[in-house]
């Protein structure tokens, strides 16, 4: 069996002395993180959990959050992170979707606990995780995450085995972000996510000397991915609560980062900084991005202003674990042979067998848009609960990501967006990153979100929404005229409104082209 409780192991035994996390200011061992691991594991059984039980934690980025993905498959039961920016309401529905009985929190959601403690039925034990022992509104008996350790007599390593999960077995569940509808909770397996470890890590390069930088969301698989890709390849994490610009900064240059992972907006925000050249980046060797297609121009700005360093694209979903296409370091070196593909999303990594295919699930010739569906072993075991959902999803054998593209010629898959944000005006199908794309390379645009609204005449009518650089002006006559002569004209947009400040985000730093939406047709759009 391939587990990755197994992998820690390995390292504590081979490089026990070796750091597996930096934290607030401290350090852990892979020795000391094998210990904690299964000390909780055992804190889990004494709680009564049961092989197949949920535990949930619901917390900013810690030690503890990364421990605690490994923790309950050592004892067969399934960790589900609660994204903390759900309202307390949203909570309560996936808390009532998936019915853990334990609930871990860290010190920044001690009163939403103690609300979901008391809303939801089948929450039994709460426990607090952070350096201290207590905080102001914590429910009294309440223990803490380190004290319930230090309180278990040594564990063996084999402890658990006969109760532990198995390679297939579903370990964790992100519930995705729910923009279509009601969150769904994907189930994710050992196999799936140690797939996509190392399908994609080596092209990444990993090596085991890497020091790996975890400042998006853990809640979340873009980020949270790699907490697996550093077991498998025994790397050190260290771990930022949130992503804060300055503080990231600092933290790249005081502890040597040499890779971390990006959205296009996290980049975009760094490069903007007054302080961006103040700071040494000299220890990084790469530089990830994902979870959102990065607009062409900010990828040749970071390119040119960061020298030396080299970037890798990683396309993927949640229900694929997620990596399922590849845009390597060698793709974006200036002068390359294929430096005209920085507007797609590379290559499909190994183990995924792609396909374009149309409303009938019929394969599209080379260059024509359709449906992005893969199978592999890094599809998901399925939908938590939703049987009829999962079917649908994975119906041929194939999941279906929803997602519109094109492979060319020399298999480079170029995203066009989702199949269910396509826009047909007078017609013609519009996919909004093609207009995105063409907005960003505007000098006075930092972001573009573009969508249908309803027209009258043309059934939709294609609209864009964009926030400006600092210091920058340009008239919305002036950015759609500017459009009009970079693509086609129905591509380009008939209405545009210039957005004060940045554009708003979701809960995974994504732009809410949702959001944008709801406003501009409150307002009226025109």
């Amino acid at each position: 069996m391939n587990r990755f409780p197994d992998l820690i192991r390995k390292y504590a035994f081979l490089h026990p002395d070796k750091k597996a996390t930096h934290f607030e200011g401290r350090d852990f061992s892979y020795a000391q993180f094998r210990d904690r691991i299964q000390g909780m594991g055992q804190v889990l059984v004494d709680h009564g959990v049961q092989p197949g039980d949920r535990v949930a934690y619901l917390g900013q980025n810690s030690h503890w959050l990364v421990e605690m993905y490994y923790v309950p498959c050592v004892v067969g039961a399934i960790l589900v992170p609660l994204n903390y920016r759900l309202s307390e309401d949203e909570m309560v529905e996936v808390i009532a979707d998936c019915t853990p009985e334990v609930l871990i929190v860290g010190r920044h959601f001690v009163p939403r606990a103690a609300a979901l403690m008391d809303r939801c039925p089948s929450l039994k034990h709460l426990i607090f995780a952070d350096w201290a022992t207590t905080a102001p509104g914590l429910p009294d008996g309440t223990p803490g995450y380190d004290a319930l350790i230090a309180a278990v007599p040594t564990v063996a390593d084999d402890a658990f085995d006969d109760r532990a999960s198995h390679s297939n077995d579903t370990m964790i569940i992100f519930y995705t972000s729910g923009t279509t509808g009601q969150p769904k909770g994907v189930m994710l397996s050992h196999a799936n996510l140690l797939a996509n470890a190392t399908g994609s890590g080596h092209l990444y390069g990993y090596v085991d000397t890497d020091v790996l930088l975890l400042s998006g969301p853990l809640f979340h698989l873009g980020t949270g991915s790699r907490v697996y890709t550093a077991i498998a390849y025994g790397t050190t994490m260290v771990i930022q609560p949130r992503f804060e610009v300055e503080e990231t900064m600092h933290m790249i240059q005081e502890q040597r980062i040499t890779t971390m992972t990006l959205v296009p907006t996290m980049l975009r925000m760094i490069m903007d900084h007054p302080r961006f050249g103040d700071f040494d980046f000299s220890s990084i060797r790469c530089l990830t991005y994902g979870a959102s297609p990065m607009p062409v121009a900010l990828m040749e700005r970071a390119i040119a202003a960061i020298p030396g360093i080299v970037f890798c694209q990683g396309y993927g979903m949640t229900e694929t674990s997620p990596v399922l296409s590849v845009l390597t370091p060698a793709d974006h070196v200036p002068g390359n042979p294929m430096i005209g593909k920085l507007g797609s999303v590379g290559r499909p990594v190994i183990y995924a067998d792609l396909r374009i295919v149309d409303e009938n699930d019929q394969p599209v010739p080379v260059g024509q848009p359709g449906e992005v569906i893969v199978r592999g072993p890094q599809v998901m075991n399925g939908y938590w609960n939703r049987p009829e959902e999962t079917a649908q999803a994975l119906r041929g054998g194939f999941y279906h990501t929803g997602d519109a593209g094109f492979l060319d010629g020399d298999g480079y898959l170029t995203l066009v967006g989702r199949t269910k944000e396509m826009i047909i005006s007078g017609g013609e199908n519009v996919y909004p990153i093609e207009t995105e794309n063409a907005l960003s390379k505007h000098p006075a645009v930092a972001q573009a979100a573009v969508f249908g609204v309803p027209h009258d005449k043309w059934g939709e009518m294609v609209f864009a929404a964009v926030a400006l650089h600092d210091g920058k002006t340009a008239t919305e006559e002036e950015l759609i005229g500017y459009c009009r002569e970079k693509i086609a004209d129905y591509k380009a947009p008939r209405g545009l409104r210039i957005w004060t400040g940045a554009l708003p985000l979701s809960a995974t730093n994504k732009i809410d082209k949702a959001a944008i939406k709801s406003t501009i047709l409150k307002e009226g759009a025109s």
